[in-house]
């Protein structure tokens, strides 16, 4: 007998047996009541769960709405693409050396901290990237047409 055989024959009960059809009706409860949604499972629950899963406040007043998803989309998309890696690269770059150089904990948790100002930074300042944004996913999920373009100079003041 080989060590193969000696395995595949003494295997625990229920263990190395392949499913052959369907479950038995013995195993089935046959009183099966429909399951039911759970209260408040709407859109707007679904949306506000979506705006805490983007880290954002779900109890604002308007995080059940399409326009509070996409201004936190909008604020999260801004946030790790364009502000977090300047902030991680320009911790990287300043680093010191010999006694002050970063200990185990800074090195490891470094990008949380950038993740946590760069969010900070784009919350504190309305960029003009995160209302493009913000516009341009709002057209996407509503079909809206967009407004015209925000600018912040008056019409005078252009040459």
């Amino acid at each position: 007998m080989s060590a193969f055989e000696a395995i595949s024959t003494n295997l625990p009960k229920g263990l190395g047996q392949q499913w052959t059809g369907p479950i038995a009706s013995s195993s089935m409860s046959a009183e099966r009541t429909p399951e039911v949604a759970p209260k408040g499972d709407d859109q707007a629950s679904f949306l506000r769960a979506m705006v805490r899963r983007l880290g954002g406040d779900a109890d604002a007043p308007d995080a059940g709405t399409h326009k509070g998803l996409v201004a936190v989309a909008a604020r999260r998309l801004v946030s790790d693409a364009f502000v977090e890696p300047l902030l991680r690269e320009a911790r990287e770059s300043s680093q010191p050396g010999g006694m002050f150089a970063p200990g185990a904990g800074e090195k490891r948790f470094g990008h949380l901290v950038d993740r946590a100002m760069a969010d900070r930074v784009v919350d504190a300042h309305r960029f003009d990237v995160v209302e493009a944004v913000e516009r341009s996913l709002l057209q996407r999920v509503t079909g809206e047409t967009p407004a015209p373009p925000i600018t912040r100079l008056e019409p005078g003041l252009t040459a």
